[in-house]
């Protein structure tokens, strides 16, 4: 169960097969999930696209498929022109599959082989019932000639389960996949619909209750992080003053970069730390001193940056708080990796290290097992590339993968950053980040997360619990702000006290299997 409300199961596809295969041999006949996939998702697609329009149903040879000609039925039994085009003419071969094929044919649907000119000129609607849930790797033949032709019309799209070429365990698309407007899945939420670059070739998701009982519940493989789980942010008490809300000390800042500084408290001051506090380079104090008024500003030694003689300094600070950002501008001047490294080894405290802290830590990711306390990495997918050793395309290919191995190797949280934020701890299942919006990509949006993670570390939550509802707050801030691709990180931290207003947990419970 997870720790948090708001928290959705996500499935890979062994467990839906194994739920699959337990609801038919508890005395429900596979024919029978199938029509109710097959009615669900025209029923979907009627309701998305205008009456009477026209369909190429294209379908695979496997279950997928036959969940494909029970659409075809229903599409043209509403009136729809329907076409049903297979990859070398193989209709769907599988029991259930042949015998949904020749409830098709029976109704006067022929089924015939792709015609890519047919495809490539669009005009229709495509419904994907090529692979589904069950395959990987990138698609082959005549099902990726099929998949690029679709992707060159620019046709609108429902996908069946998963479109095609999206790994529905990891979201990983190697090869050309299909890009749906609408994905009707069955049974329940797929791991690969939310992780990217599964999450954008999706569209909306509708998840089909096709009659598996509630009792047939398989493990998940992830969890889904809504908005609910900000109502798990612990509110000051009546009685709390400055220190008891929560202390933040932010190590940060060098000349040209004393912004990041100023955004990261402002953050954490708006996510709700009673008192932060900030150490930067005795340069550039005034900057952020003024720009930030109610943070305790202390200026250290460091020309380029802060200093390794500016350690007991920080470390009279970190005695007055109960969490630390370490990173945010900090800069990348060599004299500032032995601070980085002394400040991890020598506070007590969780720490958020990102930005130029993890470039200080270059590839040695095995120095944070030696914390004496938490620690939470929040790299984007170029510093994950550098931590991991590896490059920024793959992490971008494996992002599931990326976040486990970072987590793994460091002994820390890690946030993995981009869209569908993903948390990892060492041992746990992943979190996945439901909510956001492409207007997070801005400068200085990772300083405030940061900020935010730390405020509620010092408000004592755990370390993973901390980053995902982090993470999830920062995503609605993003939303609330209101301003589209006009958003600068100024916008988000605003929006923050509007964004902590409890919101309904959804799947407070932990379940979600449809």
């Amino acid at each position: 169960m997870p720790s948090l409300p708001g928290m959705r199961p996500l499935f890979d596809a062994a467990a839906v097969r194994d739920a699959d295969a337990r609801a038919i041999a508890g005395g429900i006949p596979g024919e029978v999930l199938m029509e109710t996939a097959g009615t669900l998702a025209a029923r979907e697609i009627l309701a998305a696209f205008p009456p009477g329009s026209a369909a190429t149903v294209l379908v695979g040879p496997g279950n997928n498929g036959g969940d494909g000609m029970v659409v075809a039925r229903h599409l043209a039994g509403a009136g729809w022109d329907v076409r049903v085009q297979a990859p070398g003419a193989r209709e769907p071969g599988t029991p259930d599959g042949a015998l949904m094929t020749a409830r098709a044919l029976q109704a006067g649907i022929a089924v015939g082989g792709v015609d890519l000119a047919d495809l490539r000129a669009g005009g229709r609607v495509v419904v994907d019932a090529l692979l589904g849930t069950g395959t990987a790797g990138a698609p082959r033949g005549g099902v990726a000639d099929a998949v690029e032709a679709v992707v060159a019309s620019g046709a609108p799209v429902a996908a069946l389960d998963m479109p095609t070429g999206v790994d529905g365990d990891t979201g990983a698309a190697p090869g050309p996949a299909v890009r749906a407007d609408l994905t009707i899945t069955f049974a329940a939420e797929k791991v690969g619909l939310r992780v990217a670059p599964g999450r954008e070739l999706a569209g909306r998701v509708v998840v089909a209750d096709i009659g598996i009982p509630r009792d047939i519940r398989p493990d998940p493989a992830a969890w889904l992080a809504t908005e609910g789980v900000i109502g798990a942010i612990p509110p000051r008490g009546a009685g709390d003053d400055k220190y008891r809300a929560g202390g933040v000390l932010a190590v940060a800042g060098a000349p040209g970069m004393s912004g990041a500084a100023r955004l990261c408290t402002r953050a954490a001051l708006r996510a709700g730390a009673g008192i932060v506090a900030a150490c930067v380079p005795h340069g550039v104090r005034s900057e952020v001193a003024v720009g930030t008024p109610e943070v305790m500003v202390t200026g250290v030694a460091g020309d380029a940056g802060v200093s390794v003689h500016a350690l007991d300094a920080i470390m009279r600070q970190a005695a007055r708080v109960g969490a630390v950002v370490l990173g945010p501008g900090l800069g990348r001047d060599a004299a500032t990796a032995p601070l980085v490294r002394a400040v991890l080894a020598g506070v007590a405290l969780p720490v958020v290290l990102d930005a130029d802290g993890l470039w200080h830590l270059g590839d040695d990711l095995g120095a944070l097992r030696e914390r004496p306390a938490p620690t939470v990495i929040t790299p984007h997918a170029g510093e994950a590339a550098r931590l991991l050793g590896t490059s920024r395309e793959q992490v971008d290919a494996g992002r599931l993968a990326a976040a486990r191995d970072l987590a793994e190797r460091s002994g820390a949280v890690a946030l993995l950053k981009g869209p569908g934020t993903i948390i990892c701890a060492p041992g746990a299942l992943p979190v996945v980040i439901e909510g956001g919006t492409p207007a997070l990509a801005t400068a200085g949006s990772g300083d405030v997360l940061s900020g935010i993670i730390a405020a509620l570390l010092a408000r004592g939550m755990q370390a993973a619990d901390a980053a995902t509802c982090a993470a999830a707050l920062h995503a609605r801030a993003g939303v609330l702000a209101g301003r589209g691709d006009g958003t600068i990180a100024s916008d988000i931290i605003e929006a923050l006290p509007g964004a902590l207003v409890a919101v309904d947990a959804q799947g407070a419970d932990g379940e979600g299997w449809a």
